[in-house]
């Protein structure tokens, strides 16, 4: 461990925060589109269902209707105590509770959804009382992480200030906080405006009302227009950010603002809306993406992270349409073996060979000067330690190491002594 890293967790321990070591299941979430498709590669987490107030209270003040999101609570994987490992979270006020309808939108439900914070905030406190009472572990299963709201910092969810955005969460965290059960993220956000914002937001005070930090892990910006295919999760070619620049960025934020050492997770990332479509170009970004933030989770306390998702929305789609895995779903079950248990290390770049060291007998290497094209994967040459006999690579399958030398591509592979 480096000096930087070593502090890290010292601070950690000395503001009474429990340091994840070993990588456990719930490390893993998922978003998922539809209940009644639920993911068929393992994961520990939901996250997350359409933003709830619009699905749950859309239709008219009072009037709630959980059966949608009833639905992801019962899929959801549980803890010992029954509590759902899933990620609720808020977002667009409903039409009905804004008079000023200008920033309000039909969502591709048809409800009347509005950017703005709501005129009443007693509507809002009325709707988050009625989800608690709901998730109470009778009625429905308590919920571990309720989030604020979904992406503060994009326009096409908030168009409110951040002073109103802490007041949401400064009412919420109470009610919320009464299940013994729950844990309070941040509202989440986007990193084009997410890095300024989020500090704004905790700088106001929010870090008084949340136990977790959120953020999306997108290293690229898909849609509308934007180049693909987007580059590798680790490149400094990414138009927003490297996902090891992202973790530690808004590690620092939360640290050097009222959320010292407190858990961090993220609620959606990926290779976004058909950002990538060489199946075994796929296969290696999300591989790279899993291992990479696995590498990191000690040292900055990350307490999951998440791929954004499983259905067929167009953003990280890892879902034949059969309902099977692609090739990158296996891709991504694969390497969840090998790194479930284990305590890695951050990965480490020399040239273009990444090194992931994820247990003292094993390491998972790359190489980011190699590509696949059209079912063709380029390989060189690479000697690893003399000490490491086997390779495994994403397929599981096995071979020695031969002569002291591997052909290494793009495609992760775990070495093992």
């Amino acid at each position: 461990m480096s000096k930087i890293a070593g502090f890290c967790c010292f601070l950690l321990l000395l503001a009474g925060v429990t340091v994840q070591a070993q990588i456990p299941s719930t490390f893993f979430g998922m978003g998922v589109a539809t209940a009644i498709d639920p993911p068929k590669v393992t994961y520990g987490v939901l996250s997350h269902p359409a933003v709830a107030w619009t699905t749950i209270e859309g239709q008219s003040r009072g009037t709630y209707n959980f059966k949608s999101i009833d639905a992801f609570a019962k899929i959801a994987p549980k803890d010992a105590n029954g509590v759902a490992l899933m990620d609720l979270v808020m977002g667009w006020t409903p039409g009905w509770a804004v008079a000023d309808q200008t920033t309000c939108f039909h969502n591709k439900n048809g409800t009347l959804s509005c950017t703005a914070p709501p005129d009443n905030i007693q509507d809002w406190v009325d709707f988050i009382t009625a989800v608690v009472n709901h998730y109470n572990g009778k009625t429905a299963p308590h919920i571990k992480y309720y989030e604020i709201w979904n992406e503060m910092s994009n326009t096409k969810f908030w168009t409110g200030t951040p002073a109103q955005m802490l007041a949401l969460a400064q009412a919420a965290y109470p009610i919320i906080k009464q299940d013994p059960y729950a844990l309070v993220s941040t509202p989440s956000v986007v990193w084009k405006s997410g890095v300024s914002y989020m500090t704004s937001y905790l700088q106001a005070g929010g870090y008084n009302y949340a136990d977790v930090i959120s953020f999306h892990g997108y290293p690229s910006q898909t849609g509308g227009g934007q180049p693909v295919p987007v580059p590798m999760p680790e490149s400094p070619l990414s138009t927003n950010a490297p996902i090891m620049t992202m973790i530690t960025t808004f590690r620092q934020i939360a640290d050097t603002n009222g959320m010292l050492g407190k858990p961090m997770i993220t609620t959606e990332g990926g290779w976004g809306t058909d950002g990538v479509s060489d199946p075994d170009m796929q296969a290696a970004w999300i591989t790279h993406y899993e291992i990479l933030q696995a590498g990191l989770a000690a040292t900055n306390n990350l307490q999951f992270q998440t791929w954004y998702t499983w259905g067929d929305v167009f953003s990280g789609t890892i879902e034949n349409s059969d309902g099977s895995p692609t090739a990158a779903g296996l891709a991504y079950n694969e390497v969840l073996t090998w790194l479930t248990g284990l305590t890695p290390s951050p990965c480490t770049v020399s040239g273009n060979i990444y090194t992931c060291q994820i247990a003292p007998l094993k390491q998972i290497v790359w190489d980011t000067s190699q590509t696949c094209s059209n079912e063709v994967c380029t390989t060189a040459p690479y000697s690893p330690n003399s000490a490491y006999i086997i390779s495994e690579d994403i397929t599981g399958k096995r071979a020695p190491v031969s002569n002291d030398t591997v052909n290494l591509g793009i495609k992760p592979l775990l070495l093992v002594k």
